[in-house]
């Protein structure tokens, strides 16, 4: 019998492991100065663990010592129109639904501030943001003076300020007790409070039902699905005011408001029963998909093609990692221009801007997130480079 561990959720002592990794580079978002550096870059293993009665998955071997969140730390999207537009559109939903003209907004985890920004932008009064990887520079100067950035991560002490929201976007995942996180989120609004709260975070059906196996990396240590983002929220005090799928399936949004005293908290069976349906086979489907991979790049390798890939975050640094890819892949374009002239973590792969495929033009581009499909196509016809372009 396989060993058994108890969920940081719901405190359930049937969880198992049901998938292994080794050697994953520990943070996606930081990029190397030379390929040697990105080579030493630190690792560290995943065993994900499934919890039957929540649907919650995590890694029992995440190390939360082997991380190192600074400013050096970039995995920002809003460098693409399609996340601009999306986030915005996130935004407008947000203030007009909840009242937020001229309310005062906190995010957690606000990476370069874009999202507080576009939240001003829309009518809300002030914006706080925290986060010890924050970036200056990459906000404009008409709001600058309704900003206020703490390069510290959140906690109960900076919760003086009363918010009429509370946002979180792609930070959850990095947070190995999601429950006790959450409580203190909950401790800090206080008793009485209205905020809402609003969470988006990787959703974790993708990877089951999809197989996208290059968004398993060892800095998401709790992966959530839709029953399991639920029930977390409930069981921290929350009421569960929308949870839906955005951006083409890829993430879970959340709203929520705190309540007073307790409340139904476990998710439905069949929702639990479909993702355990899904863990049931993951292993056996997943390793057909790479080895399926891993034959091809051997073809493409073999007959001599040039490849490049898009994108250089983290389904770069898992695709080349969990693959082994070495120099069948000969560069990783990226728009973002602070990852340009450096190097991918683990592999060494140098990350390029779009105008380094004019002089070295690949026979095949693999397109590591296939929703941005059209806003690359769109860039490599305004570069006159023809190519053919195959989704990982």
């Amino acid at each position: 019998m396989s060993e058994a561990f108890v969920c940081p959720v719901c405190g359930d002592d049937r969880g198992h492991v049901f998938f292994r990794l080794r050697a994953l580079p520990v943070l996606i978002g930081v990029l190397y100065d030379s390929e040697a550096a990105a080579r030493s870059a630190p690792r560290g293993d995943v065993s994900l663990a499934f919890c039957p009665r929540c649907a919650f998955i995590w890694n029992k071997q995440f190390q939360p010592g082997l991380l190192d969140y600074s400013e050096r730390y970039d995995n920002s999207l809003h460098h693409s129109n399609l996340f601009r537009n999306y986030s915005a559109r996130m935004v407008q939903r947000l203030v007009e639904h909840y009242h937020l003209a001229g309310a005062t907004v906190v995010e957690i985890g606000c990476g370069g501030g874009q999202f507080l920004e576009l939240l001003c932008e829309a009518g809300a009064g002030r914006g706080y943001g925290y986060d010890p990887a924050y970036r200056e520079g990459c906000v404009g100067t008409a709001i600058a003076d309704r900003l206020t950035f703490v390069r510290e991560p959140f906690t109960e002490d900076h919760a003086r300020v009363r918010a009429g929201l509370l946002a979180s976007r792609y930070v959850f995942e990095h947070i190995p007790r999601p429950l006790e996180f959450l409580q203190m989120i909950r401790r800090a609004l206080g008793e009485g409070s209205d905020t809402i709260v609003y969470f988006e975070v990787p959703n974790a059906a993708l990877i089951l039902r999809d197989l996208s196996v290059w968004d398993i990396i060892y800095e998401h240590c709790s992966y959530f699905s839709a029953p399991a983002l639920a029930r977390v929220f409930r069981a921290a005090g929350f009421r569960v005011l929308r949870l839906e799928e955005t951006y083409d399936g890829q993430f879970l949004a959340i709203d929520a408001v705190p309540v007073d005293g307790p409340q139904l908290i476990d998710a439905r069976a069949a929702e639990v029963a479909e993702v355990a349906e899904d863990v049931a086979g993951f292993d056996q489907r997943l390793r057909r998909r790479l080895g399926h991979w891993r034959e091809r790049l051997d073809e493409m390798r073999a007959d001599g093609r040039r490849i490049a890939a898009w994108g250089a975050g983290a389904k770069a640094v898992g695709f080349v990692t969990q693959l082994g890819v070495g120099h069948e892949i000969e560069c990783i374009v990226d728009i973002n221009p602070s990852k340009q002239g450096r190097y991918l973590p683990g592999s060494g792969h140098p990350v390029v801007a779009p105008e380094h495929l004019i002089h070295n033009r690949p026979d095949l581009l693999i397109l590591f997130n296939p929703i941005y499909r059209k806003e690359i196509e769109a860039r490599l016809a305004e570069l006159g480079i023809e190519t053919m372009i195959v989704e990982a």
